[in-house]
């Protein structure tokens, strides 16, 4: 298998799904997971994985800076989205050629090119996992981006991607999406392709849950604050919603949970608002949450903290967007709304209204356990790959 990113800690959408489904695939089977390595602390990351029976391997890349510049340009100028440049090592190209595995499954369209490299007449099976659909993560996180550079980057590459994605899934044998929305999406460039969907999850297991919070005045985002989409969220929660509700309930904490938040959302910090930064364990911040929110306004995928946050037994408040992929009933097992007004109602609702708050709670429960759960996933990954292997 091949990621972006060194699964472990499980902290982040991508990272949580391949980490869940690498332990339930590796009691049965021999796994090696190639990687790429953003710091120090990822091999620490490495390590333990192999440590605990998945082989890990690295390929260290940089963040995008002036040496990708020729690189994206000879992409661009082949007519390939020119971030694609910044997400393959030679490491990795040499892995897969190298070695001979009986599946090679692939974690993100961006890393699609890696399976170039596996030699001609190879029987190795390929898989592509569609975290999102890339073009249109790119078209929506452009309208929000501040800086007029960074919108033209994001819509050539969505532009470009348009293309060549469908034409990259195309080369794989078999094709995963995380949600019917993204398959729709990918079906609507490229009719002819056949597309499995595999949800995201939860471990139910793990999270039980919790107890009544301390007092019913605080509500809890978490998210990855350097990711476009988390930021937006969080300035418009604290800008647009939160003052809203304040004029109810003036004594309403907001906290705000997740790894590397930039200076903007350091900002928000304030009377009643709180940025933790990274924290190894998000539980007791949802424990101390009467409300789970998620006001997002891009991105793509599916949403694994509102799954978390269902398991942990914590009402959520969810943007269409936030909770898209997700098969959930609003006002039956989660809150949507897409305007500040709105969204600040669905809150004071679930402040204040206690049964209709435990209704929510628990079918909201019973929908993680029944559609959601990972090792019903992961058993669904391994039939696929035992189709593959039937498959002349």
């Amino acid at each position: 298998m091949l990621c972006n990113v060194v699964p472990y800690p499980p902290h982040g959408g991508v990272h949580t799904r391949v980490f869940n489904l690498l332990q339930r695939i590796a009691r049965d089977h021999e796994v090696t997971l190639g990687c790429h390595s953003w710091g120090d602390s990822d091999r620490d990351g490495a390590a333990w994985l192999t440590r605990n029976g998945i082989r890990t391997i690295t390929a260290p890349v940089r963040m995008a800076d002036w040496r990708h510049a020729a690189p994206a340009l000879r992409s661009l100028l082949a007519g390939r989205p020119p971030e694609i440049a910044q997400y393959e090592t030679r490491e990795l190209h040499e892995l897969v050629a190298r070695e001979r595995f009986d599946v090679l499954q692939v974690e993100e369209t961006l890393l699609a090119g890696y399976a170039a490299s596996l030699p001609s007449g190879t029987v190795t099976k390929t898989v592509l996992t569609f975290h999102n659909i890339h073009f249109v993560q790119e078209e929506r996180i452009a309208a929000l981006e501040p800086r007029r550079s960074s919108r033209l980057w994001r819509r050539a590459n969505a532009r470009l991607m348009r293309r060549h994605e469908p034409a990259m899934a195309a080369a794989f044998d078999r094709r995963i999406a995380v949600s019917e929305p993204d398959r729709a999406l990918l079906l609507g460039t490229a009719p002819e392709l056949a597309i499995d969907v595999l949800p995201n999850g939860v471990d139910t297991a793990a999270l039980q849950p919790l107890g009544p919070p301390p007092t019913r005045r605080s509500i809890v985002f978490v998210g990855t604050l350097n990711y476009r989409p988390c930021i937006d969220a969080v300035l418009w929660l604290v800008g647009a919603i939160l003052p809203i509700l304040r004029r109810r309930r003036p004594d309403l904490e907001v906290w705000i949970v997740g790894k590397q938040p930039p200076p903007e959302v350091c900002e928000l910090a304030g009377p009643g608002v709180f940025v933790t930064g990274y924290v190894p364990d998000v539980t007791p911040y949802y424990a101390r949450a009467a409300v789970a929110v998620a006001p997002l306004r891009a991105g793509g995928g599916s949403r694994l903290k509102i799954l978390e946050a269902m398991a942990l037994g914590r009402p959520v408040v969810s943007t269409t967007i936030g909770a898209e992929g997700l098969d959930v009933t609003t006002e039956i097992d989660i809150m949507l709304a897409d305007d500040a007004v709105a969204f600040a109602a669905a809150i004071a609702r679930l402040l204040t209204e206690g049964e209709a708050c435990r209704a929510l709670v628990n079918n909201a429960r019973r929908l993680v356990t029944s559609r959601y759960d990972w090792t019903a996933i992961a058993s669904r990954q391994l039939e696929i790959y035992d189709e593959l292997l039937a498959a002349p």
